[in-house]
């Protein structure tokens, strides 16, 4: 005891000769205060813009504030100075004092404690100032007083009051010494005082002693109550609260936080931020060192051990003595309105109430995680946040919820900063980290681990054996809170995750490799992988489900943007396959505990993430579990086929929107893939019932957008509603996030945007998919289902409307995959041949046309009877005797359509495929070709001349030669002698040339007649027959070569030249290309409104030059004329060289570069696909 009252004379006598008072916050001016009221309401953290003044209000207090017992802010004010709340517990010295001796003092008390702590603890708690009245304790009580009222701001040598001794007199050293301590802690130069460095130094070793002692010495109290009386519990709780211990540790915190981030502002703009306002603020005050920084970094690591041992004191002391007491169940209203989102009020210390509960410490923990300039000190304050959670209360689901989103913002910034440092990314993140430790990355993910696992696993485990007492209560809402931010945590980890994989990839580039410099040191990536697996491990296991919807949560994040192309079951990004492998990696994750956790989020999603109107977290999971079935093992797969098949069958019970029925059926179809056939019967027949289900469910979707006709029979058409494309270009938003919508949202969608879904995928999935299912003696089971598939098919076939168009292209699509199996004809030969015989089967999109292709391939292949059957209806017309009454004109539109899908059927067959009916095919030919003035049905002659040519070997059309040539030599014959009429150029054709030139036994009425569409279609259609033969190799055309020149130009031709001849003049020859070529510019000369007469065309070797549909008047064909009548005459090709309207060819275009570098085969090969797609598009009519 001798040593004690020694020590604490030594250190009273040091500061007794050293006054110091608190500094006064005077009151601001009325025009500042009122500015200050109209300002919003704060956020939380110090912006950079931040007015930092308004962002916290512990109290003013007239003197000192913390010396005071109202926690509330004083009234009293002064406009001389502006000294920042938090800094309202600065003490500063009047003069210079001897901190060595100080220092010596203090590290003697330090030394006994780390000596002989519990006997100095016993010893310092129940020893009073006044158990003797020596000189020395009459002293030593002296110098309190005369502290205390220098504190108040009263002089240090002033009169001591009365009361003011007596107050002193029961107290304990342990008591003296807290005080002194705490005094020392938040004691300063002030800036008027010439303090040197080596001063200041001095004051910094002595608040770091203080704190250490005050360390040393809570946690040394923590163990003795603990085999103490229920007394000394009580005791040390008044002796803390009458210290004002929290209050002060709290106070000197939050001042380190705002200074750091003051100074870093100041360091950032490169000057010192002068005092906006008149009067004193803290700068001008308070003498700070040059090194603060390195300093406040110091001081609050050690700030930061005192209050964890303190924490841990309160906790004790209170649950020993207060644990019982109805006022131990305390409101943390403060704790609450704590947020990054939301602004705060003001943050006052609460009496009684323990530090956890103060909304100071959450906001100071909140704020230091928050600067990136102090990433060094984040490790500390983690570490006090995990060491403490016991201690948490009733705030720790608030605390752990604050905590885990702002260790979330850090890791995401971090992650962000490195991408941007090494060129993964262009995007520059929030904030850029300038100085961070080696293992900052590995720190987060600890300190994460460590709360996410306190809150969620078993109390049993972690730090729960260290409390006698847990309130299951507390860690249940801090339960809920954390699995209710799963998913923001899963976004960070996973983009970490994403992050290694790139680091580790092999394909990164030398560049890569040179840009990795950054302040951001990943470390080994082989223990922050492990780090996760850690973290998630335990998750998985013990809250699948929300683990699994976090992870669904994330999979919709990582999707395809906007400008992505899409499917009908979007494919997976390389960001979300790594979510895949990442479940993969963790080893309680098997296949079988993935499907069941799949099945119950299914059941019951969690409710996450609400603020996402159009997330369906049921399709995100279906998606992610598509994308996982792709990538397991088969042997995985069907182990776990029981569980696969109670996932299928639930599905179908649950009402998941359309979407997810499509994943169903997609997920279905990659088993199948993968494992055609189970072992068992049982399982096969389970397989074939479950797979009619889903194929049945989404088959209504499919029929979604029809409607009955009559309500007596079962008669479906298309709703008249605008449709949805599957590639989106109809749609405002992306198809995907149609593909997100919720079910109540999806009901406000027109059933279109499923529908076409829904018919796209069955043509894609649905033909193979029954093939692989049901076994070759099992196919009759497929019919009824196809039937029922088809009811709701052939509505969309027979609606050839605009708007009805994607829903036309994948029925189409669909036939088309289900004719090929020659098993499901029964179920679909009847429609589809009807489908056909409609007059409007020829108004579809392009696109359409090859599948309609295949799927007459197989109806006429298949079946010998189904093309006869099609001949039978192209016959002769009636007599007129029988046919009195009947429409001429609709009878002949009927047969030029009956001939235009025989065309249609051969031009879909193989070559020579049906060149036994070609005698039949021309008897038909010729007939129609009797009928006079029926240019509809003679265009479709021609058409079916050009399918001929590509559907026939050239020695079975031999005999349809000198048809179709005379055919064409009359059609030019009537386009010449339309313009000649028309110009009322009376004379008639000269001497056949050839016996070919024969005249049109047309009527009259020529003169008129070309202007007609009808006829415009008809020599449309003839002069692409021309061109076709043309365009075609000459050894697969031989007998046309025999006519050839008497449509074009020959190179020998000296064409309108005078030659004698046996004695007479004599006109020679005129091909018909270039008579009608003449006529035509001509009469192109006089419409002046039509330039066609200036346009060309390039000719390629194998290429057609008509690639139209059709022409608005005659003079549209002239720039065809043009190159039939120079193309092979070298001569006229040297004269026009310089005539813009006419192209330069040589008959040395023959030899061209693709005909040079490529063999004759492949260039024919590829020209003749060419030939055939033009011909094809030529047998459209356009949509409705």
């Amino acid at each position: 005891m001798v040593e004690k009252e020694a020590e604490g004379k030594e250190i009273l006598k040091a500061t007794g000769t050293k006054p110091k008072i608190k500094t006064n916050k005077r009151k601001e001016d009325e025009k500042r205060k009122v500015q200050n009221d109209k300002l919003k309401q704060p956020s939380v953290f110090f912006g950079d813009g931040l007015d930092l003044e308004n962002w916290y209000s512990c109290g003013e207090g007239e003197v000192s504030e913390i010396e005071s017992d109202m926690g509330s802010p004083g009234v009293k004010k002064s406009s001389r100075f502006n000294i920042h709340p938090l800094y309202q517990h600065v003490l500063l010295y009047l003069q210079k004092y001897d901190a060595s001796r100080t220092l010596h003092a203090l590290s003697t008390i330090k030394g006994i404690l780390k000596a002989n702590p519990a006997a100095f603890v016993s010893a310092i708690s129940t020893t009073s100032v006044n158990n003797a009245y020596t000189p020395q304790l009459s002293l030593l009580q002296n110098l309190i007083a005369r502290h205390r009222i220098s504190v108040m701001g009263k002089d240090f040598y002033s009169h001591i009051p009365v009361d003011c001794n007596h107050s002193f007199r029961s107290s304990m050293y342990i008591e003296i010494i807290i005080s002194l301590c705490l005094y020392y802690i938040r004691s300063y130069y002030p800036t008027h005082i010439k303090a040197t460095q080596q001063d200041l130094s001095g004051n910094h070793n002595v608040q770091i002693t203080s704190i250490e002692i005050l360390t040393l010495l809570f946690a040394e109290l923590a163990k003795v109550i603990e085999g103490s009386a229920k007394g000394f519990a009580s005791f040390i709780s008044d002796m803390l609260s009458k210290c004002k211990v929290q209050k002060v540790v709290l106070h000197c915190l939050l001042s380190l936080i705002f200074s750091a981030q003051k100074w870093h502002s100041e360091r950032v703009a490169g000057k010192n931020m002068a005092p906006i306002e008149e009067g004193f603020c803290e700068d001008s005050v308070i003498n700070f060192s040059e090194d603060e920084m390195d300093y406040g970094r110091t001081l609050q690591t050690q700030l930061l051990k005192l209050l964890q041992t303190l924490i841990v004191l309160e906790h004790k002391v209170m649950t020993e003595s207060e644990d019982k007491e109805p006022g131990f169940e305390f409101l943390s209203s403060d704790v609450e309105n704590i947020s990054p989102q939301q602004p705060m009020t003001s943050l006052q210390y609460l009496p009684n109430q323990p530090i956890t509960s103060q909304g100071m410490f959450l906001c100071a923990v909140l704020r230091a995680l928050h600067q990136h300039h102090a990433c060094k000190l984040h490790p500390q304050w983690i570490s006090l946040i995990t060491s403490t959670l016991p201690y948490m209360g009733k705030v720790l689901q608030r605390v752990v919820e604050c905590v885990i989103l702002q260790l979330c913002r850090n890791l995401d910034n971090l992650i962000q900063q490195y991408k941007y440092e090494t060129e993964l990314s262009e995007n520059r993140p929030l904030w850029m980290a300038s100085t961070v430790p080696p293992d900052m990355i590995l720190t987060l993910l600890e300190g994460m681990t460590t709360i996410i696992h306190y809150s969620l696993l078993d109390p049993s485990s972690q730090y729960h054996q260290l409390l006698v007492n847990v309130d299951q209560r507390h860690l249940s809402e801090a339960r809920s809170r954390i699995l209710s931010v799963l998913h923001i945590i899963m976004s960070s980890v996973t983009l970490l995750w994403s992050i290694l994989h790139q680091v580790d990839s092999p394909n990164r580039t030398l560049s890569e490799a040179a840009a990795s410099v950054t302040m951001i040191n990943l470390g080994s990536t082989k223990n922050l992988r492990q780090q996760i697996l850690e973290l998630l491990g335990p998750i998985s296991m013990n809250h699948g489900v929300y683990f699994m919807a976090a992870i669904a949560f994330v999979w919709n994040e990582r999707r395809h943007g906007r400008n992505a192309k899409t499917k009908v079951i979007p494919p997976a990004t390389e960001e979300q396959l790594l979510l895949v492998e990442l479940v993969r990696s963790i080893s309680v994750m098997r296949t079988e505990t993935v499907i069941q956790t799949v099945k119950e989020v299914l059941k019951q999603p969690p409710a996450i993430a609400r603020e996402k109107k159009h997330l369906s977290l049921e399709v995100c999971m279906l998606q992610f579990f598509y994308a996982y079935v792709q990538r397991i093992s088969v042997s995985n797969l069907v182990d776990s086929w029981p569980s696969f098949l109670i996932l299928l069958k639930d599905s179908l019970q649950l009402g998941l929107p359309p979407p997810g029925q499509f994943i169903i059926l997609g997920i279905l179809n990659e088993f199948i893939l993968k494992n055609p056939s189970l072992d068992s019967k049982k399982d096969q027949r389970d397989l074939q019932d479950v797979t009619c289900k889903i194929v049945e469910a989404v088959g209504t979707v499919a029929g979604s957008s029809l409607e009955q006709t009559t309500w007596l029979r079962r008669n479906l058409e298309v709703k008249a509603s605008p449709k949805i494309t599957v590639d989106g270009t109809n749609l405002d938003a992306d198809v995907e996030d149609i593909m997100l919508s919720s079910v109540l949202e999806a009901m406000n969608i027109t059933p279109s945007v499923y529908s076409v879904h829904a018919l796209t995928l069955l043509a894609e999935v649905l033909a193979h998919l029954l093939d692989m299912v049901f076994f070759s003696d099992e196919k009759e089971k497929v019919i009824p289902l196809l039937i029922n598939i088809m009811h709701y098919v052939v509505p969309y076939l027979r609606n050839h409307s605009a708007h009805n168009a994607p829903s036309y292209r994948a029925c189409v699509q669909l036939l088309s995959s289900l004719s090929g199996y020659q098993y499901t004809r029964r179920a679909w030969k009847k429609e589809a041949f009807d489908l056909f015989m409609d007059p409007s089967f020829f108004h579809m999109d392009a696109t359409c046309v090859s599948y309609w292709r295949a799927i007459m391939d197989h109806l006429m292949t298949h079946d010998k009877t189904t093309f006869r059957d099609l001949m039978t209806r192209v016959v002769v017309a009636q007599s007129s005797s029988l046919n009195l009454f009947s429409n001429r004109e609709v009878e002949l539109e009927q047969r030029a359509m009956l001939l235009k899908r025989l065309a249609f059927a051969i031009f879909s067959s193989e070559v020579d495929q049906y060149q036994k009916f070609l005698p039949d095919i021309q008897e038909r030919l010729v007939e129609s070709l009797r009928l006079l003035q029926v240019p509809t049905l003679h265009a479709q002659v021609f058409l079916f001349f050009r399918v001929l040519l590509l559907r026939m070997s050239p020695q079975h059309l031999t005999s349809l030669w000198p048809t179709m040539i005379t055919e064409l030599v009359q059609v030019f014959l009537l386009m010449e002698q339309e313009l000649t009429a028309d110009e009322d150029i009376s004379r008639t054709s000269g001497q056949s040339a050839g016996g070919l030139e024969t005249t049109y036994q047309g009527g009259n009425g020529f003169s008129t007649s070309y202007n007609s569409q009808r006829w415009l279609n008809f020599y449309l259609s003839a002069c692409k027959f021309l061109d076709l033969a043309l365009a075609l190799p000459s050894e697969n055309l031989p007998q046309f070569q025999m006519y050839r020149w008497a449509f074009i130009p020959e190179a020998s031709d000296d064409s309108g030249l005078e030659v004698r001849r046996q004695g007479t003049h004599q006109r020679e020859f005129k091909p018909y290309v270039v008579r009608l070529a003449k006529l035509l510019r001509k009469r192109a000369k006089k419409s002046q409104e039509d330039d066609s007469s200036g346009r060309t065309l390039a000719w390629e070797p194998g290429h057609l030059l008509l690639t139209v549909y059709s022409v608005r008047s005659i003079e549209q064909l002239l720039p065809f004329f043009n190159v039939l009548s120079q193309i092979f005459n070298s001569k006229v090709t040297s004269r026009s060289a310089g005539y813009s309207g006419s192209p330069v060819l040589y008959p040395s275009s023959f030899q061209s570069k693709d005909i040079k570098t490529e063999s004759q085969k492949t260039f024919w090969s590829k020209a003749r696909q060419k030939i055939e797609e033009t011909v094809e598009k030529d047998f459209l009519e356009g949509i409705k």
